[in-house]
């Protein structure tokens, strides 16, 4: 099959255009196990494309997809259903939505009129049975896990996909789906050009405002350290000089994290290393943050979040203050540039509680403060 994948446009999101920090990793997985599969992969990023609606219409119709496959998150919706609704009008053809918000709110996605199917959660082994199946027409979806559909007037929803166990059993993401990889810069880079990695899949907490639990589940699965150096000792030899992991626990598993640093150094890679979700405080010590700087990691961010203990507990962060207050010690202590990341306005912050959690960041002393309002 022709399979045209897409990433909508963040403009009007965060209130100006704003070009995306990082590709969308996820869709670059789907991307590469449909091209592993035999069908031909066609990904169009919006905004790092440029892409008008005539632009659109002549790719659309040079490339003749047989099936179309939107990710997005809540935000990028609107737009996603709005790709959709332009591909229909073109060539009616299956238009199938992933990501968190299909994952979080099936229901309202699958209603949606350009949308006929949606991948509910992990979705590289269950896109394989999906655009395989469809290949052949659509008569064996009922027998697909991880998928939402309609058939006729009626929603069916499958049964969910359990986990990947083995993520080393993945392809790495083939970056060169992306038409302009050098177009992704995110703010806190100082070496160029970087790529992003995924070491691990799943977070044991409970935070209220994060969605990773309802996508890869509360339960940590990772990569093998020899796997990840295979895929960075790749990077490399393209030429990439710095290297973000997107994981939202990388430090969970200690002995794991001495692991991949000792790969890392074995390797002598002249490649830095950065935290893009930043770290959880509870989850660091001076061994494993002493071993981070042996690999050329120069900055690490925590989710402070708020300096109200109430206000933690609302949002199940289970992170103590004192906790929050011994990451940035240590941190100061090795030499580490801090970032403190903050959310203003969640449940039961006053205007006492935002001074109370201002004044705890003047304590922590960060290099940098990010707030989320």
């Amino acid at each position: 099959m022709n399979i045209l994948l897409i990433n909508p446009s963040q403009d009007r999101v965060y209130g100006k255009k704003m070009m995306p920090a990082y590709p969308a990793l996820g869709l670059v997985y789907v991307g590469t196990v449909l091209k592993k599969e035999g069908h031909n992969v066609r990904l169009l990023d919006v905004d790092t494309e440029d892409i008008k609606e005539a632009e659109y219409r002549d790719i659309f119709k040079s490339f003749n997809p047989d099936a179309v496959g939107i990710t997005s998150v809540t935000p990028t919706f609107k737009n996603a259903v709005k790709w959709g609704t332009l591909s229909k009008k073109i060539k009616n053809i299956p238009v199938v939505l992933g990501g968190i918000h299909a994952t979080i709110a099936p229901e309202e996605v699958i209603k949606e009129g350009p949308i006929d199917i949606i991948v509910i959660g992990e979705g590289e082994l269950t896109v394989v049975e999906l655009f395989n199946c469809l290949s052949q027409g659509s008569a064996g979806l009922e027998a697909i896990k991880g998928i939402w559909f309609k058939r006729g007037n009626k929603i069916v929803s499958n049964e969910r996909r359990p986990m990947i166990e083995d993520l080393d059993s993945l392809p790495f993401p083939d970056r060169t789906l992306l038409k302009k990889p050098y177009k992704f810069i995110p703010p806190d880079a100082t070496k160029l050009p970087i790529a992003s990695i995924i070491t691990s899949r799943g977070c044991p907490g409970s935070c209220t405002f994060c969605c990773t639990k309802h996508i890869f589940s509360k339960r940590f699965r990772a990569r093998s350290a020899h796997n990840i150096s295979l895929e960075v000792k790749a990077l490399v030899a393209e030429g990439i000089k710095e290297i973000h992991i997107s994981d939202d626990t990388f430090t969970l598993v200690k002995p794991r994290v001495l692991d991949f640093v000792q790969a890392m150094k074995k390797e002598k890679f002249n490649v830095d290393f950065r935290f893009m979700n930043g770290l959880r405080a509870d989850f660091v010590d001076k061994d494993i943050l002493r071993a981070c700087k042996e690999i050329g990691v120069k900055t690490v961010g925590y989710g402070v979040e708020s300096g109200n203990k109430n206000v933690l507990k609302n949002i199940k962060k289970n992170i103590s203050l004192d906790v929050t207050r011994n990451a940035f010690k240590i941190s100061k202590e090795l030499g580490f540039e801090t970032w403190a990341f903050l959310i203003f306005g969640l449940p039961g912050d006053t205007k006492e509680t935002i001074k109370e959690t201002i004044r705890f960041v003047k304590e922590l002393d960060p290099d940098s403060a990010n707030k989320i309002l």
